[in-house]
């Protein structure tokens, strides 16, 4: 080449020149791990790969091999990927999509990213809008034709992977339901734990010996009427009963809605209920039936009256009624030390009343000297017992047929119900069929034993409560007089559905009473003469006598109304 003449231009540079003198920015990576269970988040012998120790050190060299730094590392633990709503997950794609400048997602293989091909072409197009490529350990997807190919493909398998596993573990399930198992999680009372039966391991439910009691006892107190469910929080934290621990959550005392949902669940009686369908189980219950019933009948009381916890209480609250407009008497406490009653008509001017605040001492007393006025004499309580005992009698006999029927008819249902879960295993029933026969089934079971236990058991019951009855009405005075606020609230609630309370001559005084069945009926004057007239004539019929009608009067058309003696839940008169 000959020299270049001074000042003369230079031929320019071809471009690649120019490339090949500027750095090459090193590729950014970031890596994404995750594992579906607890089991496998500290484990690295899994042959798979699937442990997350093995899973970074896959994904550490791949970035390695593509010369790229690996920037971030995000992991979710325990986490299905039957949908992208992924804590780290979200985090992955929402640090991809700031940065701008991630080339690479790389993780494990193509099922450890979703199992889902929806959300795996919707994921796919938002990396693609930022310039990142997915990168797969195990399977070979990148750009190309073949390599698309081959994503959309294993994508596909991870959804069939993921679909059949859920329906052959929802077969397992639900044969696991039908032979009396328990499947997943036992509720608060119980333990899941594994027994070696025969050489092999068996996944077992036990009763847990520290929650237990603290259920068995939830359930009898609430059975009373006298607990709310507030209440029977706050009395099951006093008493340390905690949630069952669950992966790193440390266990904590249970809420209303724990509490409720224990309460309406059959599983204590024995029961297994699975999409729908319920099962005998072969957990041991923990509560009767009968205590399961009466606690539903006071959740559905409550449920309709509502719950609402007093802060001033009295055991004569919702008992006491202003003797001059017949409103309800509320408490009030003045100066946080004098307790006084008054009437809510004159208080939110619903009525005229005229009626002054009433020491709740004053009103207690008045009550006290009333229930000395409740007796009856010995003569007139064996009377009424021989003319009840005589009733017993015939209707136990005409009960015979009826009881025969509720038998047979159980059992009709219980088969029904085997045949239902048969069903159902196999496939034959579908699913929304099976839900409604066995609704039908278990409200018929229910009418059908509540109808076995009434004619087995209502009529040696009834004589065992009348006698009760009369002993405390032959010395309800004394009774409420020695006992405390608790038999008092019983009591009175048992007696008397108002007391009306006025001052009479400057001096508190109840003024008039409204009685309860089975007490309006015993303490009625008509009854009582008609007792008496039979107990002095023992071959007489008895059965056109009334044991009490709406206004208190003698029925003469209807027989004894046994309901007044015992109610569903039974009845215990109150003793201290």
């Amino acid at each position: 080449m000959t020299p270049t003449a001074a000042g003369a231009a230079l031929p320019p540079l071809p471009p690649a020149a120019f490339a090949a003198a500027e750095p090459q920015r090193r590729k950014r990576a970031v890596i994404y791990l995750r594992v579906s269970t607890a089991k496998q988040v500290h484990r690295d012998d899994d042959p798979d790969g699937y442990s997350l120790p093995a899973q970074r050190e896959a994904c550490d060299r791949k970035a390695e091999s593509l010369d790229a730094e690996v920037v971030a590392v995000f992991v979710d633990r325990g986490e299905s990927a039957k949908t992208a709503d992924r804590r780290e997950f979200q985090k992955m794609l929402a640090f991809v999509k700031q940065q701008g400048d991630i080339d690479y997602v790389i993780l494990d293989k193509v099922d450890r990213f979703a199992r889902n091909r929806r959300d795996d072409a919707n994921i796919m197009f938002e990396l693609k809008t930022v310039g990142t490529s997915l990168i797969s350990v195990k399977e070979n997807i990148d750009e190309t034709p073949g390599g698309q190919l081959l994503h959309a493909i294993m994508a596909g398998i991870a959804e069939f992977y993921s679909r059949n596993l859920a329906t052959e573990a929802l077969k397992g399930m639900t044969q696991k339901a039908k032979v009396g198992g328990t499947p997943g999680r036992a509720p608060v009372g119980y333990l899941n734990t594994r027994q070696r039966i025969e050489g092999r391991e068996v996944a077992i439910v036990i009763v847990d010996p520290e929650r237990a009691p603290l259920i068995r006892w939830a359930f009898e107190v609430y059975a009373t009427g006298e607990w709310t469910i507030r209440q029977l929080v706050e009395a099951l934290a006093e008493k340390g009963l905690k949630a069952l621990p669950h992966g790193k959550k440390i266990p904590g005392p249970l809420v209303a809605a724990h509490i409720s949902r224990i309460l309406r669940n059959r599983y204590y009686i024995g029961r297994v209920t699975f999409k729908g369908i319920e099962y005998e189980g072969r957990h041991e219950p923990l509560i009767s039936e009968d205590l399961f019933h009466r606690v539903q009948e006071m959740l559905d009381l409550h449920n309709v009256a509502g719950e609402k916890r007093r802060v001033n209480n009295h055991y004569l609250k919702s008992t006491v009624y202003c003797g001059t407009c017949g409103e309800r008497l509320s408490l009030t406490n003045a100066k946080g030390q004098y307790l006084y009653f008054y009437c809510l008509g004159r208080q939110t001017r619903r009525t005229a009343c005229t009626q002054p605040f009433l020491a709740a001492d004053a009103v207690e007393e008045a009550v006290v000297r009333y229930w000395q006025t409740v007796h009856l004499s010995d003569e007139m309580q064996e009377a009424i017992r021989n003319g009840v005992r005589a009733e017993i009698q015939h209707r136990r006999d005409q009960a015979g047929p009826e009881a025969a029927r509720a038998k047979r008819r159980v059992q009709e249902l219980a088969d029904e119900r085997r045949r239902l879960a048969r069903g159902v295993v196999t496939g034959s029933i579908p699913e929304d069929l099976a839900r409604e026969e066995q609704e039908r089934i278990v409200t018929e079971l229910r009418h059908a034993e509540t109808t076995l236990r009434a004619t087995e058991t209502m009529y040696e019951d009834i004589e065992e409560i009348l006698r009760l009855t009369l002993e405390l009405v032959g010395r309800a005075g004394d009774v409420y007089r020695a006992g405390g606020p608790q038999v008092r609230r019983l009591a009175n609630r048992f007696f008397f559905e108002q007391l009306r309370v006025s001052v009479v001559v400057n001096v508190t005084t109840v003024t008039e009473a409204t009685l309860h069945e089975p007490m309006a009926t015993l303490l009625d004057p008509v009854f009582q003469s008609q007792m008496i007239q039979n107990d002095a004539n023992p071959g007489q019929d008895l059965h056109g006598v009334g044991l009490g009608g709406p206004d208190d009067t003698v029925d003469l058309d209807r027989g004894l109304r046994m309901v007044y003696l015992v109610r569903s839940e039974g009845l215990e008169p109150p003793t201290f």
